[in-house]
């Protein structure tokens, strides 16, 4: 009930929709409002709401059960509403643990119908029923979708699960995990500072470190982040490569589209690439396009010679019919220390398991 009322609220705040072409996208999901990124005269007047959120929150995560499932528990999370990137760390870390164990991923399958517990079929499910980030999951572990995170947990255990990840949960108080990774972008930060919905924040950001036994920071950190940062937590730095090996070029010329967290984010990595960015249209995160915005997309990258680029995770939800119109340029996670968060990693799993 606690997450329902701040859901709702925060869905209420999103005003902000994407134009394109000087039109206004219809039926689009919300996207998060400019001032979360700055404070202001707007998150002062919602800071009581935000307040009335937080006690809440805090009320739902004493009285969850935490149960032990048995079995080493990752949970990759984040404070902060969406594009922190949690995915990418997910999914490196399933594949460093994959040649040894049997990792499944447990979410909750954000923007599907289903409840679950379902173990997830890449070539059967659909957006609409499992979410984008569960596809893109399933394509390297097994992958199961739980609004009821213990039930989906204590299903793929029974299934022989070895080592679960979630990839999401860091506010979820039903499953005890064995290791909690915090995600921050570096250079995003904690936005504004403030709770939803007056800011981006699912809760305070000294509790989130309180609940963290590790840190990913990915990307050069600001400042105000630096100095928030328990000395007692490991810090792992981590940065971001695309693969362009999809892209295919004749030249340099693309047209990006991403409806992520925060957009910005992919335009900055097709920038990074060297490419000549014809045009770059943001959709709110989660957005489920339709096949006559791909359309208008490609028409206007056949006017330009370009390619027509986005992130993986939005490919999973452009309409099959158009997907070939696309390509992606996927996003990899790469360690500073990679033997550092092997060792984490290695030792966490001896202590369950021993």
């Amino acid at each position: 009930i606690c997450r329902g009322w701040r859901n709702y609220i925060r869905d209420y705040f999103y005003q902000d929709k994407p134009l394109y072409r000087g039109h206004k996208i219809k039926n689009a999901k919300m996207k998060a409002p400019n001032f979360w990124h700055n404070d202001g005269l707007i998150p002062r007047i919602l800071e009581p709401a935000a307040q009335i959120l937080n006690l809440f929150s805090i009320m739902r995560y004493a009285l969850g059960s935490n149960s032990n499932i048995g079995v080493p528990t990752i949970c990759i999370g984040n404070i902060v509403s969406g594009g922190a990137g949690k995915t990418p760390v997910a999914l490196s870390i399933a594949k460093k643990l994959h040649n040894n164990y049997n990792v499944n991923f447990l979410t909750r399958g954000y923007g599907g119908k289903l409840s679950g517990p379902i173990q997830v079929d890449p070539n059967r499910h659909r957006i609409d029923e499992v979410g984008d980030e569960a596809l893109v999951l399933a394509n390297v572990a097994t992958t199961w979708v739980a609004k009821d995170k213990k039930l989906g947990a204590l299903s793929a255990k029974n299934m022989g699960a070895e080592i679960i990840i979630m990839d999401d949960g860091f506010q979820n108080p039903s499953v005890y995990k064995t290791l909690s990774l915090l995600v921050i972008d570096g250079p995003y930060g904690f936005g504004n500072g403030r709770l939803i919905p007056a800011g981006p924040l699912r809760e305070k950001i000294s509790s989130g470190l309180r609940k963290a036994d590790a840190i990913v920071l990915i990307g050069d950190a600001k400042r105000s982040v630096k100095e928030v940062l328990p000395a007692d937590i490991p810090v792992l730095q981590a940065s971001t490569i695309p693969d362009n090996t999809n892209l295919e070029l004749s030249n340099n010329n693309v047209i990006g589209f991403a409806g992520i967290g925060r957009p910005e984010k992919f335009l900055n990595t097709l920038k990074s690439m060297d490419l000549n960015i014809v045009d770059f249209v943001s959709f709110p995160d989660h957005y489920v396009f339709k096949e006559t915005e791909i359309f208008q997309l490609q028409e206007k990258a056949a006017q330009h010679d370009a390619v027509l680029v986005t992130t993986l995770k939005d490919m999973k939800r452009v309409p099959r019919k158009v997907a070939h119109l696309c390509r992606t340029v996927e996003i990899s996670i790469i360690w500073e220390d990679d033997s550092k968060i092997q060792q984490l990693l290695d030792s966490t799993i001896q202590n369950e398991t021993n």
